[in-house]
């Protein structure tokens, strides 16, 4: 039986509302910079809804959850958003990314909440106490899905890619070209017959978060309370299934989508007291191969796929740390699947940043001695140039799509920021309402 379903969308009205002006990224990308462009960008962009300012006299009555549910309801209010019958909306997103032209398809539907693994839906990443208690506040206060939890599909004959390249036939409901200068497109497909022929496709689905694991596990917590609600009050809840608090905005993509990228994330290391690169460079010895490099030659060893290697760069030098050999992840982490402890980010934790430069797990997700960049000329430059006390730069490859579905499928779940799906979706093109 299929858990992905039709629903009767929000969205803004294109007559009333420009898109380009009242769409966003996704709330976890926006820097305070961002933020404040966002905000003089139109009085109506989501950005007001997903991560509102934040004020010194903030109350429980008024505060940045409060005031987007104000927005909501006053918009509605407005007529500003219109709403569709049963839907699923196909979306693509047309791009460059490593010198080439490519298009990535999707479709945001709804998606019936189970506990990892209950019903086919995995996760990949761990996850962090505060911005799940944050989404919590904002769910409770806006009673639904403002962003979607992006979610890769598997789809093993490629026949979901290949039905949503046929569908985007007529003119697309909204078209933004991003800050990014990505274009989006979304489409609304609400005829029975369409319907039907895009869902009948994965009855069984197994769906891999790839974004949004905070807002899936806040979700939870959500449906639980409401469900609780109805015990705490002496009543029987519904069947699971009959709230639209059972469900959850997604935008699924097929895993076969040959538009699939996903970036690595590269780490910079600051605060260390003693930092020293020589001796750093000795104790790496014990596990890695440690060789000086160019700039060319660094992009050489980090091509491809392989046995665990990372970039440092370090008071002006560029090295390539190949592992030697995997038995020292085995003795460490005997439980763990192979899957797991083959991992570049597995690696890059256990046996350096952990073992040898004192930056254990609570380090990490405190985020402490620790700056998570995207840009891997910027990370090197950071360390070149010891920018905001950058003392190194460890420099990743990618991490296969295959690698990422092995790991998730063993029960296991990477550490966090080993993966940057790109580009990411819009927030603001549909809404999933409770009301």
């Amino acid at each position: 039986m299929s858990s992905i379903f039709p629903f009767p969308g929000w969205r803004y009205d294109p007559g009333k509302a420009d898109p380009a002006r009242v769409t966003a990224p996704p709330y976890d990308v926006i820097d305070p910079e961002g933020q404040a462009r966002l905000y003089g960008r139109d009085d109506r962009n989501v950005v007001r809804l997903i991560l509102g300012r934040e004020f010194p006299d903030d109350s429980p009555r008024n505060n940045r959850y409060t005031r987007a549910a104000g927005h909501l309801d006053a918009w509605r209010g407005d007529g500003l958003f219109i709403q569709d019958r049963q839907a699923v909306y196909p979306y693509e997103q047309s791009f460059s990314a490593g010198g080439r032209e490519l298009v990535r398809r999707g479709f945001f539907a709804r998606v019936r909440l189970s506990e990892w693994g209950a019903e086919g839906v995995y996760p990949h990443e761990k996850t962090m106490a505060g911005p799940k208690r944050d989404r919590l506040e904002l769910m409770r206060a806006t009673r639904g899905n403002l962003e979607p939890v992006f979610g890769l599909l598997a789809d093993p004959g490629g026949t979901v890619a290949s039905t949503l390249a046929g569908l985007a036939d007529y003119s697309p409901c909204l078209e933004v070209r991003d800050d990014e200068g990505v274009d989006n497109r979304m489409w609304v497909v609400d005829g029975r017959e369409r319907l039907h022929r895009l869902l009948s496709l994965a009855p069984e689905p197994r769906i891999l978060i790839a974004d949004g694991h905070h807002r899936y596990e806040t979700a939870l917590a959500y449906q639980a309370e409401i469900r609780d609600g109805f015990r705490a009050a002496g009543q029987t809840p519904p069947p699971r299934g009959e709230l639209d608090c059972d469900y959850i905005l997604m935008l699924l993509v097929p895993d076969s989508d040959p538009g699939l990228v996903v970036r690595p994330t590269h780490r910079l290391v600051h605060g260390l007291a003693g930092w020293d690169l020589p001796g750093f460079l000795a104790a790496c010895e014990r596990n890695f191969l440690v060789s000086p490099v160019s700039r060319e030659e660094l992009a050489a060893g980090l091509a491809g796929e392989g046995e665990p290697v990372f970039g440092l760069a370090a008071d002006g030098r560029l090295f390539l740390l190949s592992l030697r050999s995997r038995e020292a992840m085995a003795a460490l982490f005997p439980g763990e699947p192979e899957a797991w402890r083959a991992l570049d980010v597995s690696v890059l934790h256990a046996l350096l940043l952990g073992d040898l430069l004192g930056i254990d797990e609570d380090k990490l997700l405190r985020r402490e001695n620790i700056v998570y960049l995207k840009d891997g000329e910027e990370a090197v430059r950071a360390a070149e140039e010891g920018r905001d006390g950058t003392q190194c730069a460890f420099i990743l490859r990618p991490t296969p799509m295959r690698r990422v579905r092995e790991v998730a499928e063993a029960g296991a779940v990477m550490p966090q920021k080993s993966t940057y799906f790109y580009p990411k979706p819009l927030s603001g093109a549909v809404f999933h309402l409770f009301w």
